[in-house]
């Protein structure tokens, strides 16, 4: 039993504690072959990664790898809804960089517009739950997938309610997939901020999981033994773990292949 990489990891150019090179350590030592940077994205009003930080972390990623060429580092984002309409906090401009594209629902985030504010995060942080923030939370995870290469959504149900069904029906249609955050996963009952029975409901989709330690610490890189647990107690098959020994297929590495081979004919 083996994961081949962790896709999901914060440093200190947002809210981690460790370096980018103390994450790789880390990953080798765990014996993972392939560890993503993904620091909070642009629009996170305390913990984003700054605009002026950006190329530093490039450069640093491009040191770790010619220094540590036994593992494959990714560069990417963790980024942030910003907006009903699905907008993320990424541009085109980004994008050219990136590795890899997780996106999340966050708390404190900078939105695109006042209606956005009012119509969208305020409800959520003040933990509205009815059938009309449902419906619109769902919508903009949807349409997020619709617009953008999301490799990974990460940590699906934390601090928002959404239809998990809808948004996995979603993802299984473009290629996402669904992450099983162990950092989100209690220590004595394995419960995550989504219930059992809405990862039944999202196991009777096509959509495929992978598992990420969303480690904040290096030394929680390649940690899941809390997902493993909830993997166990929840019964989702280890054939549809898309990092569990075997390398995941991401969703934008096939968008620029196909983009690729559309330019060379």
């Amino acid at each position: 039993m083996a994961f081949f990489g962790d896709y999901h990891t914060h440093t200190i150019y947002s809210h981690g504690k460790g370096t980018v090179e103390d994450n790789v350590i880390a990953a080798v030592k765990r014996g993972l072959k392939e560890i993503a940077i993904t620091d909070h994205g642009f629009h996170h009003m305390t913990y984003n990664v700054r605009k002026m930080d950006w190329p530093f972390i490039r450069r640093d990623v491009e040191r770790m790898r010619k220094k540590y060429p036994m593992i494959k580092i990714l560069l990417g984002l963790e980024s942030n809804f910003i907006s009903l309409s699905g907008n993320i906090d990424i541009t085109a401009a980004d994008m050219q960089y990136l590795d890899i594209l997780v996106c999340g629902y966050h708390k404190f985030i900078k939105p695109e517009r006042l209606r956005d504010q009012l119509g969208m995060f305020i409800p959520n942080l003040l933990g509205i739950k009815n059938r009309k923030m449902l419906v619109k939370n769902t919508d903009a995870y949807i349409k997020a997938l619709e617009k953008y290469e999301i490799d990974i959504v990460s940590h699906i149900c934390y601090t928002v309610d959404v239809d998990v069904a809808e948004v996995a029906k979603a993802a299984a249609y473009y290629g996402t997939l669904i992450e099983i955050n162990n950092k989100n996963i209690k220590s004595k009952t394995f419960e995550s901020s989504c219930t059992d029975r809405q990862w039944e409901a999202i196991l009777k989709t096509d959509a495929e999981f992978i598992v990420d330690s969303d480690a904040h610490r290096s030394d929680k890189i390649g940690d899941f033994e809390k997902a493993e647990k909830l993997i166990e107690r929840v019964g989702i098959p280890y054939e549809r773990i898309a990092n569990y020994e075997r390398t995941p297929v991401l969703r934008s590495h096939k968008a620029k292949e196909e983009l690729l081979k559309g330019g060379l004919s």
